[in-house]
């Protein structure tokens, strides 16, 4: 799980977005993610994207898709091929015209053995 912080520079568009990887190991991944908004309680957004990218090998951007389930965002399946640093990249769209793109890193681990 990640928590990654947003500010729209706008009235009440900051908060945050934390994201669940499942299994957060190489291969397919089911992301979840919920918007907290400025009280603190999960809001709803127009819009979530979150693409990965592994910069050392040069892959990416893989675009989650994540799909609004009505109270959260998710995808079934995100294949991540290789173990190591990956940089996310969500898109946060609050209102019609007023977004933001932040970064953070994520490690995602090596299959079990």
């Amino acid at each position: 799980m990640v928590t990654v912080p947003f500010d729209t520079g706008t009235p009440n568009g900051y908060g945050t977005v934390q994201i669940t990887f499942l299994s957060g190991r190489v291969g397919d991944n089911t992301v979840e993610a919920l918007v907290y908004g400025a009280d603190g309680g999960v809001t709803a957004v127009p819009e979530l994207r979150l693409t990965l990218t592994q910069q050392a090998q040069r892959i990416g951007p893989l675009d989650a898709k994540l799909a609004d389930r009505g109270g959260y965002w998710s995808t079934d399946r995100v294949r991540l091929p290789l173990p190591g640093t990956w940089n996310l990249r969500v898109t946060v769209r609050v209102t019609d015209i007023d977004q933001v793109t932040v970064s953070k890193n994520v490690t995602i681990r090596p299959p079990p053995n």
